[in-house]
């Protein structure tokens, strides 16, 4: 799952539309890039009216987002979202390559941004597992940021034999794959949703991709972890890998469990795990039970923990970061 206050927290922490020929509307020129506008013969059709279909997605518009956000933004926000969607798709699948069935049905994807899902107050996106989709809440900035992780989790849970453990692994190999292995054109294409002025922030502190003129996520997660290890996320609220808003505490920095650490130290510590171990090791014990590390890897997660903070502070070092 993936949070809409993820980002804002940590920002805190570290201080196109399509071209249109002249008469052209957008959803025309969705058709024109040779995506085709059905309409929907299911039982959902009163609801989502339209689909939409990729190699790898099978996109539910919502009648109800059309008319909130007007059909010229909705669909120029939906034809942004395809111009990197299956680029970014394949970068996940081929990551994922040996531990994910070769055959990839294209994933369900629906709209809520009018907010029909309860669960919409407090989430960008979500994965359903029980029923297969993916959600994205909103509107369309959010769905750039977190399509990626969603869909890796679409991958991990219901496309492999083992999927991972839920929480710390599940949410730690969604972020590693999505921000530290993948490009993710989306997240980048809207500077990962961060404000200009802070993102001048990043760009003077080394966390900034010089060819593409934008933040990378990759040295923006290495960055984020190395300020939280050294303790300046505590008294703050911060979105755990348990899926639950807590306040870090003392305790819970000097002593760090599985199900408390952020996705950003999940990510960075599945990262360092890959780089230690290899990463066939990390996906072959992605359904191992925090509690149950020191058994079946050898190491506590405390000790990891220990050991990932001495790694992290020597890549922020040597990533030029400040």
């Amino acid at each position: 799952m993936h949070r809409a206050k993820i980002l804002s927290t940590v920002m805190m922490l570290l201080l196109t539309s399509i071209i249109l020929l002249p008469g052209c509307s957008k959803r025309d020129a969705l058709s024109g890039n040779g995506y085709t506008i059905e309409n929907n013969q299911r039982d959902n059709k009163a609801t989502y009216p339209y689909v939409l279909r990729t190699d790898s997605s099978t996109w539910y518009l919502s009648g109800e987002d059309i008319s909130l956000l007007g059909e010229e933004d909705y669909y120029a926000g939906l034809a942004e979202i395809l111009n990197d969607l299956e680029q970014d798709f394949s970068d996940a699948r081929d990551a994922l390559t040996g531990y994910i069935q070769e055959e990839i049905p294209p994933v369900d994807i629906y709209t809520d941004f009018s907010g029909r899902a309860g669960i919409s107050e407090v989430a960008g996106a979500y994965y359903n597992e029980r029923s297969n989709f993916i959600k994205l809440f909103s509107g369309w900035d959010m769905a750039k940021e977190s399509l990626l992780h969603e869909y890796v989790h679409y991958l991990t849970m219901h496309c492999s034999e083992a999927p991972p453990s839920e929480g710390f692994w599940a949410e730690g190999i969604a972020e590693y794959i999505s921000k530290i292995v993948c490009k993710n054109r989306m997240l980048r294409s809207i500077n990962m949703g961060i404000p200009e002025e802070t993102a001048l922030f990043y760009k003077e502190h080394g966390a900034w991709d010089e060819k593409e003129e934008c933040i990378d996520p990759k040295l923006f997660y290495i960055g984020t972890a190395q300020v939280i290890a050294q303790g300046q996320l505590v008294g703050k609220e911060y979105f755990s890998v348990s899926d639950v808003t807590i306040t870090r505490t003392p305790q819970i920095q000097q002593n760090p469990s599985a199900d408390k650490v952020s996705h950003i130290e999940a990510a960075c510590i599945i990262a360092y795990l890959a780089d230690t171990y290899s990463k066939e090791w990390v996906f072959t014990n992605w359904n191992t039970k925090t509690a149950e590390m020191d058994v079946t890897i050898g190491e506590s997660f405390e000790e990891i923990y220990k050991n990932w903070v001495i790694w992290n502070t020597e890549l922020y070092e040597k990533s030029g970061l400040r």
